[in-house]
């Protein structure tokens, strides 16, 4: 019986077919395969009492056995191992013969031309028909004039078939009638759970005597080998096949010089630096793809059953060739399964359940986090647990606790590690199945404190920079002072001594601070997906202070764009989680919002109730700048609800308030407030002499959107009286202010109001271009109102 706990598996490996010691260690390693694969300590312990005289063997002594490159075996050793794997005393006779004879030819010069090393072509091979196309484009014709040797990269993920493709590619040139005759093939095994990187100069060697060089004759240096492999395929147009790459560096001196030959390689890290490699970056399959390799594996007509549930299966496996063809072969073992109960046992099964017979998922990128320097595989761990659907270098330094600088450069590591993608400049993502993997492996090598210390230090950042980006949009924002959840420095886990913790020198970024509103705007869309996942992760977690803050500053844009449903949900969210903190400020200022944001939405009742409410709430406290401000919201208010006169009253107070304070932006604000109630009264001259003074109040403070903001309102309080000249030049200088300073909704506010001006001048044709132009921004910023009314007049101007 074999000493494996796994079971014997097909026919004993023939060793008579070994052509030389190389191929002879292979098949040592098919019978330890065929025996259950039965670990080296385990063998050690049978094997030692089997040698005459009996000796203790170690267990690296018998992995050095299965190491491929060697120059020669111990044979009584080889022995005792063939029977402790459990071959009858007939097949451990024919295995010592075998090895006496590769032994001899060995040193003899062993056989020669052994020129067609291919592996078989695969049985089940889908899709990849660009790719393919790319690849067999590239390979050098007869004839060509090539100037040097075609080397074609094919590189990435583990599991996403580089060897599957390359070896298909190279039996389909060869079935075309090219590289007919030298094909070689060697695995540089720079990713194998048992084996070390193969050594180039052996591999030299083995293709030196594969090429028809006796073994005396193989020079004994690395550079020597090289020069004699590049004379030996001068004008012979050879296919090589270098598989599994560690780096640049193992396939540097396996290159031919000849034009006309074509070296395909396959490796989980960039080689971009290898001077001329044509690099093919392969992905996952398409969706159509995914599903045809799963029907290959485990049967069309059962795939074919149910193609929704098949299609989800596939979208399980991430679309990852490996996880598709190990899903697709569990269904064919389970012929009373269906997709759909396939889709249920990877559901529940997780990682774990990408798994059939000997083959794995996991071990796959355990590989590759291995390979990885210490800081890589930090912060690889801990994007798997950060909530955002993809990072920037920012982002990564605060999850991390290291400089800008570091984690950029980690990351693009990754990215050459082919465990990162960057789907867009500066942006970095984990494709799903990997960020399950990390986020278990992090569970799994992290403890809890560091984790959370991580997410803490991150949701920190999300909230600080959020809210610099909010003031900058609106610099009167006044949000409360936030509480920090603090950073905090996890160390190194002791049970894990290959996973540091972060530098406890570097905490991570500080908060970017944006010097113009247009990098504002742009960070707030780009990081809106993440900010939303951050708040739930925040709340989830038990963050209070960034649960709020951080939906309530994105809601800042949304309010800039009038996009005010999406404003309302934000802020109302937020309302909700600071109600479990009892913090009687942040509700003020967040029911303050809310009044507003219902005053756009027409909601009158629900808006005087907050407004009410943030008012009390602000007299409780004193704050008697934060009562100015909810004062002019509800002077806004009083003059849209037919009460103008009360928001007169209203709007005396908070200018009082503003004056008193010493506060221009408050100041401007109230006097805003008070010609918005004139004007509903309709003493549109006193409204545009207060807009005037608010025109001048933020001129002087130099308010940028504010200021643009109060031209468009001046413009409309000059067209109210017929003004259009007037009002057509501060509508030009409202446009010139939004454009400067990045504010697409201004700018369309903006043409919309000159647009008026010129109809009011009797000149449609210069209207109807600026309406055009005001269509394109609402429609781009989904601000419904304004986009029906700049559509309404447009077919005005058009009939």
């Amino acid at each position: 019986m074999a000493v494996g706990t796994g079971e014997r598996r097909g026919e004993l490996p023939d060793p008579a077919g070994a052509a030389d010691l190389a191929e002879f260690v292979g098949l040592l390693g098919e019978l330890r395969a065929w025996a259950g694969m039965p670990s080296y300590r385990s063998l050690a312990r049978r094997v030692g009492p089997l040698l005459r005289p009996a000796r203790e063997v170690s267990a690296s002594t018998l992995a050095d056995v299965f190491k491929p490159g060697r120059r020669r075996l111990d044979l009584d050793l080889v022995t005792a191992l063939v029977r402790a794997l459990g071959a009858g005393e007939d097949e451990v006779g024919r295995w010592r013969a075998s090895g006496v004879r590769v032994h001899r030819e060995a040193k003899s010069g062993g056989p020669t031309g052994v020129l067609h090393q291919l592996p078989a072509d695969l049985a089940v091979f889908t899709g990849r028909e660009r790719e393919l196309q790319d690849l067999l484009a590239a390979a050098p014709r007869p004839g060509s004039p090539a100037a040097t040797v075609v080397i074609s990269s094919i590189e990435g993920m583990g599991g996403v078939g580089k060897t599957r493709l390359a070896v298909h590619a190279a039996h389909l040139l060869v079935r075309a009638g090219r590289f007919a005759d030298v094909q070689l093939y060697v695995n540089l095994y720079g990713f194998d759970p048992e084996r070390e990187p193969a050594d180039p100069a052996e591999v030299l060697a083995s293709f030196l005597r594969q090429l028809g060089v006796p073994a005396a004759s193989v020079p004994s240096g690395a550079d020597e080998r090289a020069a004699m492999f590049r004379d030996r395929l001068k004008d012979r147009a050879a296919l090589l096949l270098l598989d599994n790459a560690e780096d640049e560096e193992q396939v540097r001196d396996l290159i031919p010089a000849h034009p006309g030959c074509l070296v395909l390689v396959t490796g989980r890290r960039s080689l971009a630096g290898l001077d001329g490699a044509r690099i093919h970056q392969l992905d996952v399959l398409e969706d159509a793809e995914a599903v045809e390799l799963l029907a290959a594996v485990a049967g069309r007509e059962r795939i074919d059953a149910d193609r929704a549930a098949s299609a989800r299966v596939a979208r399980a496996c991430g679309n990852l060739p490996l996880a598709l063809t190990i899903a697709g072969a569990r269904l064919k073992a389970r012929p009373a399964w269906t997709a759909a109960d396939l889709l249920v046992y990877l559901d529940r099964g997780g990682l774990d359940a990408m798994t059939v017979g000997r083959r794995s998922l996991r071990p796959v990128f355990d590989l590759s986090l291995a390979a990885l320097p210490r800081p890589a595989r930090l912060l690889f761990l801990l994007l798997g647990i950060q909530p955002g659907a993809d990072v920037t270098a920012e982002a990564a330094a605060a999850l991390a606790g290291v400089t800008v600088g570091t984690a950029r450069a980690t990351l693009e590591a990754l990215c050459d590690e082919y465990l990162l993608l960057q789907l867009a400049p500066g942006r970095f993502e984990l494709h799903d199945i990997l960020r399950a993997y990390a986020s278990e492996t992090a569970a799994d090598r992290l403890p809890a404190g560091d984790r959370e210390r991580a997410v803490g230090r991150l949701l920190d950042w999300y909230g600080g920079t959020a809210e610099a980006a909010a003031t900058a949009l609106l610099p009167s924002l006044g949000m409360p002072s936030p509480t920090r959840s603090g950073p905090g420095t996890p160390g190194p886990d002791p049970r894990h001594p290959g996973t540091p913790g972060p530098d406890p020198r570097h905490p991570g970024p500080p908060v970017t601070q944006f010097v113009d509103r247009g990098a504002a705007v742009a960070w707030l869309e780009a990081e809106h997906g993440n900010l939303l996942a951050a708040a739930a992760a925040a709340r989830a977690a038990g963050h209070p202070a960034a649960a709020w803050r951080i939906p309530a500053a994105a809601s800042v844009l949304r309010a800039v764009n009038q996009n005010w449903p999406a404003c309302e949900a934000l802020l109302a969210g937020a309302l909700a989680e600071v109600l479990r903190t009892g913090d009687l400020a942040a509700q003020a200022w967040l029911r303050n919002r809310l009044g507003a944001t219902a005053t756009e939405l027409g909601r009158t009742g629900e808006a005087e109730e907050m407004f009410t409410e943030a008012l009390a709430a602000r007299r409780a406290l004193g704050d008697r700048d934060g009562e100015a401000a909810v004062l002019n919201n509800l002077v806004i208010f009083y003059s849209r609800t037919d009460r103008p006169r009360t928001g007169l009253e209203h709007a005396s107070l908070a200018l009082e308030l503003a004056r008193e304070q010493g506060n221009t932006d408050r100041e401007a604000s109230a006097l805003n407030a008070m010609a918005a109630c004139q004007s509903a009264l309709g003493r549109n001259a006193a409204a545009l002499e207060l807009m005037q003074q608010v025109v001048a109040i933020r001129e002087s403070r130099g308010d940028g959107y504010r200021l643009g903001l109060a031209y468009i309102l001046t413009g409309s309080r000059h067209h109210d009286l017929g003004q259009f000249e007037e009002a057509a030049a501060c509508n030009t200088r409202a446009r010139e202010i939004a454009r400067r300073s990045g504010d697409r909704f201004g700018e369309g506010e903006a043409l919309l109001g000159l647009a008026k001006s010129l109809l009011g001048q009797g000149r449609p044709a210069p209207a109807r271009d600026c309406l055009r132009e005001a269509v394109a921004v609402f429609d781009e910023l989904a601000a419904e109102p304004y986009l029906a009314e700049a559509r309404r007049l447009l077919t005005v101007t058009v009939h």
